[in-house]
């Protein structure tokens, strides 16, 4: 049986302007959306009729960093290059990337507790500018 699937073990997120955002501990991609737009005449009948919309949504990704009070803080509102880098397969040797421009739009400073680790919960938001561009992975 062929190989098939990955865990997300060995993914990277890197910023180019904030750099690493530390152990990343969680990452959600994003879903890329476009609107349907309704097209139902009054003589239609049986369903509603959609078109597609003209622009695809580029999405966010949200992640869970562990908090480090000597990591630099990501700063909402500039604009970088975002370089998301998936693991290496099993057969590949060249990781797979999703690759854009965009901007941190939140960040939610950490919770703290007795015996529980500080986290930051952080969107970034692609901005539709230059890319997302998912490359995929390179076999031999």
């Amino acid at each position: 049986m062929a190989y098939v699937g990955d865990t997300g073990v060995g993914a990277t997120i890197t910023l180019d302007a904030t750099g690493e955002i530390g152990c990343v501990r969680t990452m959600q991609l994003p879903d890329w959306a476009m609107e349907k737009i309704d097209a139902t005449c009054l003589d239609s009948s049986g369903f509603i009729r959609y078109i597609p919309g003209d622009l695809t949504d580029p999405g966010d990704v949200t992640i869970e960093a562990i908090f480090a009070a000597t990591n630099t803080m990501p700063v909402p509102g500039v604009v970088e290059d975002i370089t998301i880098t998936f693991p290496v397969g099993v057969s590949g040797n060249t990781a797979a990337s999703l690759t854009g421009s965009g901007f941190v739009s939140s960040v939610t400073m950490p919770s703290m507790a007795v015996n529980e680790l500080m986290a930051l919960n952080i969107t970034i938001s692609f901005d539709g500018e230059t890319g997302p561009t998912f490359t995929p992975e390179a076999t031999p």
